[in-house]
């Protein structure tokens, strides 16, 4: 996880305690961060024309750079002995609707548009004010234009300034990176009330998704133990033998390479491996996973969920309550494996259905 990714994730969860705790320690704005108060504080009936034109600034600078997140309605007035820090809340009218104002202008800003910006509304206590974050991941479709000033720019320190001649010709001149993300997919969801017992394999998906192929991919997992304490276990198993090779079949771990053959198209995907779950009462301990992945021109990137014995208990009794309800079964399903293996709100999670 990046520092951006995470930025963004602690103002996910903290909501406004994190900008208050971000003021108290007079956070100063940085290569990933950045502060800004709206023109119109929202209070106007479109998007502020300064308020665009920072929020293209921002997809171009951030998108071209290492990425970053922008906290709307915090203050962050320079001043020559202490530089540009947090210093007071200026919160926006109506932070739902000033969301939608700038998910409707992402599109416009740049050139080519950034298809994985990010925007997340935080709600004062008396509703009607309060902040919006504009998550801007590192880009793969990068350089970014402003399309208003037809200018590129990048993060430097805590300004965006214009991109040099010499960065952006090697941008231009540097092949098409391919950017692979992961997805699951759910399937054989069984329950046996007689054995007590929940069953369901879930497919560890790379999908593609940016110019040019991807190759020499790999992946590595392993499971906290194939036989943990208890009857319930989880096990990892190769699911396509035909584009990838196994170096490490052991137990609880698994080292897979793409075959020298297989290339990963935009937009394609493949599915290297599957874990299987075997959910027993009593849980007598927790279940884990760590996945890292990539390929041969990307960074490496991990992903991992944990469940103790008590939420693994705690699912399991709201899924045998939910399941009774014919209109909750399918979404009891969901909830269940997400709570089971720890995955976030932003964790892309299919269902295929065996009734």
């Amino acid at each position: 996880m990046g520092r951006a990714e995470d930025l963004f994730n602690r103002l996910k969860q903290n909501r406004e305690k994190a900008i208050d705790e971000m003021i108290l320690d007079r956070q100063s704005e940085e290569l990933f961060l950045d502060f800004k108060r709206s023109s119109d504080n929202g209070s106007g009936i479109k998007l502020h024309d300064k308020d665009r034109s920072n929020l293209a600034k921002a997809i171009s600078g951030f998108g071209n750079s290492e990425g970053g997140i922008i906290v709307w309605g915090v203050d962050c007035s320079r001043k020559p002995d202490e530089g540009d820090i947090a210093r007071a809340k200026v919160r926006l009218h109506n932070p739902k609707r000033f969301k939608s104002w700038l998910e409707g202008a992402i599109s416009g800003c740049t050139v080519p548009p950034h298809p994985l910006v990010q925007n997340l509304e935080i709600e004062s206590s008396d509703i009607e004010t309060g902040f919006v974050v504009t998550y801007v991941p590192k880009s793969y479709l990068k350089p970014h234009q402003c399309i208003k000033s037809m200018k590129y720019y990048i993060r430097a320190g805590s300004n965006f300034v214009p991109t040099p001649h010499a960065v952006l010709a090697g941008m231009f001149g540097r092949h098409p990176q391919p950017f692979v993300f992961h997805e699951w997919t759910e399937a054989n969801f069984t329950i046996d009330r007689k054995a007590n017992s929940v069953k369901f394999t879930i497919r560890f998906t790379l999908r593609s998704h940016g110019p040019g192929f991807a190759k020499d991919l790999y992946v590595s997992a392993k499971v906290a133990a194939s036989k943990p304490e208890g009857p319930s276990n989880v096990c990892i198993t190769l699911s396509d033998q035909h584009n990838w090779i196994e170096q490490y079949p052991k137990g609880a771990f698994k080292n897979l390479v793409s075959k020298d053959s297989f290339k990963l198209a935009p937009g394609a995907l493949t599915q290297p491996l599957m874990l299987a779950y075997t959910l027993i009462p009593p849980f007598l301990s927790e279940l884990s996973y760590e996945i890292t992945f990539g390929h041969a021109t990307s960074p490496v990137r991990m992903i991992e969920g944990k469940a103790d014995k008590e939420t693994l208990q705690q699912a399991f009794d709201e899924l045998l309550k939910d399941i009774k309800d014919i209109d909750k079964k399918e979404k009891a399903k969901i909830n269940f494996v997400k709570k089971v293996m720890a995955l976030k709100d932003n964790d892309l999670l299919y269902h295929e259905s065996h009734e």
